[in-house]
């Protein structure tokens, strides 16, 4: 994360944000909203953020990778125009490196 941080968007006050986003060529790799800012419009704003540097960056086609099972996320990125795509494996990152891990991968058209 530390390799990462000059691609990370954060929202709300500095030393203690609400939420943040990190793209990752055409994938949007990592977002998370605190809990006392959910249901604020916080999560939209960071994902129209998210869109538009995406598209800024000139993608097409995004992605993002949500655990299965991940109800309510889908939910979120469904409403957000998102689709799912299909169940994908991806290699995931862990202290004892890659795992192989399936997740629902949701696409979006931003061009």
């Amino acid at each position: 994360m530390r390799a990462a941080l000059p691609r990370v968007r954060t929202l709300g006050p500095v030393g203690a944000p609400l939420g943040f986003h990190l793209i990752k060529d055409d994938e949007f790799y990592q977002f998370y909203v605190a809990a006392e800012a959910r249901g604020t419009g916080a999560a939209a704003a960071l994902m129209a953020d998210a869109e538009a540097t995406l598209a800024a960056q000139g993608v097409e086609t995004a992605w993002l990778a949500c655990a299965i099972g991940n109800a309510r996320a889908a939910r979120f990125y469904e409403k957000s125009g998102w689709t799912l795509a299909r169940v994908e494996g991806v290699p995931t990152e862990t202290s004892s490196g890659l795992f192989p891990l399936d997740v629902w991968r949701y696409e979006k058209r931003l061009a």
